[in-house]
């Protein structure tokens, strides 16, 4: 598995990444997020776009988090969505990734961290 940082490529909704070596005691760039309450069971999404994903997922229900522990290095996930948000504090674009961990599991990728810092990786 050869580690790029190749800004030129495009991923979207139903494509994979790596995760990389895991850093120290966990991810700095990819937060782990488990859906502990689901108020709304017959909600939906996109699948095929990953459209509606963040507002199906995190608006909605209780959630436990943390950095994404070090078990999930070195394997392939899908994307299930991408999204840009607004950054509170600054205003500028925050791009993010989300990736399928499992039922109910979400990666919170921030991507110009995990990228810079090959936290993720295309192969």
């Amino acid at each position: 598995m050869a580690e790029t940082n190749d800004s030129s490529r495009t991923v979207q909704a139903g494509d994979s990444v790596f995760i990389g070596i895991c850093p120290g005691k966990g991810f700095r760039y990819i937060q782990y997020f488990r859906k502990t309450l689901i108020p709304n069971p017959n909600a939906t999404y996109n699948k095929e776009t990953g459209d509606d994903f963040y507002e199906y997922f995190f608006l909605d229900g209780e959630h436990d988090v943390q950095s994404l522990p070090c078990e999930y290095a070195g394997k392939k996930f899908r994307i299930i969505s991408l999204k840009t948000l607004m950054d509170k504090n600054t205003g500028a674009d925050r791009p993010v990734m989300f990736l399928d961990l499992g039922l109910n599991m979400v990666a919170w990728v921030e991507l110009n961290g995990a990228v810079g810092e090959l936290e993720i990786y295309l192969e």
